[in-house]
């Protein structure tokens, strides 16, 4: 088992796992309940950690995690149905509802 990250916030940890978990990679997170320490602690060693199960997934968690915290922006697209330009984050049209058709 091996430490990928941490960060301040629980509920960031909580997504991270979830999205690492959705693509097959077993973790869990540590220091969970102990905040409630900092002061008696050290901040850097109470917060939560997001620790991957297989040393074999260290890799691709790696990489799944950079690519979560800064995804690729994509160029804007114009819908099929109703002609509207559409953001490239999207994969749906905000107007008619249809969706992105695959590159």
């Amino acid at each position: 088992m091996k430490r990928l990250t941490s960060t301040d916030n629980l509920l960031i940890a909580t997504l991270w796992q979830r999205m690492l978990e959705s693509a097959g990679i077993a973790c869990e997170i540590r220091n969970r309940y102990i905040g409630a320490a900092v002061g008696e602690l050290p901040a850097d060693q109470v917060a939560p950690q997001l620790w991957v199960r297989d040393d074999r997934d260290m890799t691709r968690a790696t990489a799944l995690l950079d690519e979560f915290r800064s995804p690729r922006s994509s160029a804007p697209w114009c819908c099929f149905a109703c002609g509207t330009l559409v953001e490239g984050q999207f994969h749906q049209c905000w107007n008619c509802e249809a969706l992105r058709p695959d590159p």
